[in-house]
């Protein structure tokens, strides 16, 4: 279910409304929340459901091994109904089997029950998992005997190795056999026919394998005590609003949310969380979408670039569409995350700020405190300083970074330009830091920093182009036309008219952001002025957005 159709508006105005009719009783909007979360994300695709659940069981059993070194009989047999329920409710049961149909103000239901449960992959995912959850109980005792230190890394590494195994089969299995292929066709002209094998990424994988795997990490560092209620963890880890595109959110800070009552909807956080949702749904509908037609129409040609193409002969025109793909990203993916924390505004949340004017940062390591923070922050904390940090050598510093960078390239996606992006990054960074550029504030004169600003502008861009060409002739062709044949034409021209024209308010907007210091700048105008925004707003997305909902990019990440 995409945030930006009409199914969510109802969908969401149905569980708003009945979220806040249970407010007397947090623990029913819990259930309520898990149940929504999982229509919400079984909308693309029920079965994937069984990948959440399995995340969800090992690292709830894995936190409460860790943290008090045992389990009840309680805890273990909801561990493994739920377990089992869900193999057998979102794997066995075949829904296509399901008919609802309707003619007028009558309605239909029909079902074929052989078709149903018919399977077979169903019923042997259903065999297996309930063999391991007798296996698992089986060995419970073995474990209880355990030192205290060996149980705690035992279930902290079971935590780390089944969320990636989940993570790099599903995202990686193809880049890597696709490889192996190549390689064994070149070297011995024989081509590995299983290895074609050819597996569907589940949306949101990468976001939620993440948030489960730190949630045990911080458990494991005793700066998190572990949860014991299996639907309290659960409804965690799939809450639908930044479940598919993030913020990639930390147990220490949501968690808790869940174990108390929501404060009641406030006047104040009601017009946030709708400003948040109309402004998210601007900069996707009305930016992003506008400019993935300049994107698309200038990359098209040359993604499936297998040989040598001429390099155009208008540069500018190229350019251009770099400048459109950088608007296209960040509005987005930003955009998605407006949506994502003025729902659970509305719904008495609070979830990380996940973009804070990243293109206005004066260097990379700024670029990276300003850009999708939750995976920055996450890459950080459980990558770049386990590595070592800055507390070893020049050498260890700079390879910490590349190191981590190039991870977190190849966390948006299984292919090459991913991980060259990371490198490039990675190696921005280390440049800046082997120069002692300072970024804090008062560092530098204000025109200094306006132009170290520009030029991290153009070395962000650059990466957008390793981001979103395909292969490495297209980055060689873009370079080569924009550097040596930098001209206009009449497309070039016709593009910048559609940039301005989608992006100015933005523009001038986060211009205002920037200058005031708050990213709300709207609570400080006079309520004519923030009338007038608002009407901005609505007509543009009804007048200029596009209709049936185009998919955010990092659905596919």
């Amino acid at each position: 279910m995409l945030f930006n159709t009409a199914e969510f508006a109802v969908f969401f105005a149905i569980v708003w409304l009945l979220y806040w009719t249970l407010r007397s009783n947090f623990r029913a909007q819990n259930a309520m929340l898990l149940a929504a979360s999982y229509i919400f994300y079984g909308w693309w695709d029920v079965r994937f459901l069984f990948l959440i659940v399995i995340s969800t069981t090992v690292d709830y059993i894995a936190a409460l091994m860790v943290d008090r070194g045992s389990i009840s009989v309680r805890q273990r047999l909801a561990a493994s109904f739920f377990l089992l329920g869900s193999a057998f409710f979102f794997v066995v049961l075949q829904y296509d089997a399901v008919t609802f149909t309707r003619s007028g103000l009558s309605f239909s239901l029909d079902i074929n029950w052989p078709q149903l449960v018919s399977s077979s992959i169903g019923w042997w995912v259903l065999a297996v998992t309930t063999g391991l959850a007798l296996i698992a109980n089986l060995l419970y005792p073995v474990f209880l005997k355990r030192n205290e230190k060996t149980r705690r890394k035992t279930f902290m590494v079971l935590s780390i190795v089944s969320n990636l195994t989940i993570l790099g089969f599903f995202k990686y299995f193809n880049f890597f056999s696709e490889n192996l292929i190549t390689l064994s066709e070149s070297l011995f002209g024989v081509t590995p026919g299983w290895w074609t094998l050819n597996i569907i990424l589940p949306v949101g994988i990468s976001f939620y394998t993440f948030q489960t795997m730190s949630y045990t990490i911080d458990v494991y560092r005793k700066q998190l005590k572990a949860s014991t209620d299996m639907m309290e963890f659960a409804t965690y880890v799939a809450f639908f609003p930044q479940l598919v595109a993030g913020p990639i959110e930390r147990g220490k800070h949501l968690l808790p949310q869940f174990r108390r009552r929501r404060p009641a909807l406030t006047g104040d956080s009601l017009r946030e969380g709708a400003w948040l949702i109309a402004w998210g749904l601007y900069k996707k509908m009305v930016i992003a979408d506008s400019m993935a037609t300049i994107v698309n129409a200038t990359f098209a040609p040359y993604d499936g670039l297998t040989a040598a193409a001429t390099v155009p002969d208008d540069g500018l025109r190229l350019l251009i569409a770099i400048y459109a793909f950088a608007l296209q990203i960040y509005c987005d993916f930003s955009g998605y995350t407006d949506i994502a924390r003025g729902t659970a505004k509305l719904l008495g949340f609070d979830i990380m700020l996940n973009f804070n004017l990243p293109y206005f940062a004066t260097s990379p390591s700024a670029f990276w405190s300003r850009w999708h923070i939750s995976l920055s922050s996450w890459l950080r904390d459980y990558l770049y300083i386990p590595l070592g940090g800055n507390r070893g050598t020049a050498f260890m510093t700079y390879r910490n970074l590349a190191l981590t960078m190039l991870l977190g390239g190849l966390w948006h996606g299984a292919a090459w330009n991913f991980v060259l992006w990371g490198a490039y990054h990675g190696t921005l960074l280390g440049i800046y830091r082997a120069l002692g550029l300072r970024t804090e504030k008062g560092a530098y004169p204000w025109w200094v920093l306006g132009l170290m600003g520009i030029i991290m502008f153009h070395l962000t861009c650059v990466g957008w182009l390793l981001f979103r060409a395909q292969n490495v002739s297209t980055i060689s062709i873009f370079l080569q036309s924009i550097f040596i044949n930098p001209f206009g034409s009449p497309q070039a021209l016709s593009d910048f008219k559609d940039l301005l024209y989608y992006g100015w308010f933005l523009i001038a907007f986060q211009v205002i952001q920037g200058t005031t210091g708050t990213l709300n700048p709207m609570a400080r105008w006079h309520w004519f002025i923030r009338l007038n925004v608002w009407i901005f707003i609505i007509m543009s997305l009804v007048t200029i957005a596009g209709k049936g909902g185009q998919e955010f990019i990092y659905f596919a990440f």
